[in-house]
């Protein structure tokens, strides 16, 4: 991968990716989706938004363990969008990028992202996560890549071409709070790398508005 790559060249790649969505990206039973899970279920919230949500897994997990809960979805890919909608009815799934979500304000209880974020380049991810917090009207929950240290996230760049971040002084900073961090094991990411060093699940409370 291009360490280069600017976060509208990635975009550019999944938009214009021509894959089976089915085959390569709706493997709902990966465990990585039911940790998410799990920290939903320990959460009180009715609807959920999922930004780069691929051809909807996540959302297809959620669904089945909160039936009654509202549900949605974006990603960059039409083709990506339309896999999703053969999956998941009745929520709310379009296509669009993080960066303008084409949501009103407060739209959801959760936004959700997973591994999307780690195409976005230091000097986007500000503007993309205040515009998860617009949407958001009590909490993030991120999967991404996170680290504390600025070597290692140097390196994993340097190696990868992924983007990781210091999320918990980077959510400080941008006003969320109680803020929680789960470092991703084997059993959750099985053989997962860049995953197995750097994957966390991120828990934020959005600040009041």
């Amino acid at each position: 991968m291009n360490i280069f790559k600017t976060t509208k060249q990635h975009k550019e790649h999944w938009k214009n990716r021509k894959i089976d969505w089915s085959e390569h990206y709706m493997n709902w039973k990966h465990p990585h989706r039911w940790v998410i899970v799990n920290f939903l279920k320990q959460m009180t919230w009715k609807s959920l938004f999922e930004v780069g949500m691929g051809a909807g897994a996540n959302l297809v997990a959620i669904h089945m363990a909160f039936n009654d809960a509202q549900i949605g979805g974006s990603d960059i890919s039409e083709d990506a969008v339309s896999t999703a909608k053969e999956y998941i009815k009745g929520g709310i799934l379009k296509v669009g990028s993080t960066d303008n979500i084409m949501m009103s304000d407060n739209s959801a209880d959760v936004v959700l992202s997973d591994m999307s974020l780690i195409y976005v380049s230091p000097k986007d991810i500000k503007k993309y996560i205040k515009e998860m917090m617009r949407v958001g009207r009590n909490y993030l929950l991120l999967c991404e890549f996170h680290s504390e240290s600025w070597w290692n996230r140097l390196a994993l760049k340097f190696n990868t071409g992924y983007n990781a971040y210091d999320y918990k002084k980077l959510l400080t900073k941008m006003g969320a709070y109680d803020i929680i961090t789960y470092k991703l094991t084997e059993q959750n990411w099985p053989g997962g790398n860049p995953q197995k060093k750097f994957g966390y699940i991120i828990l934020a409370k959005l600040p009041l508005k």
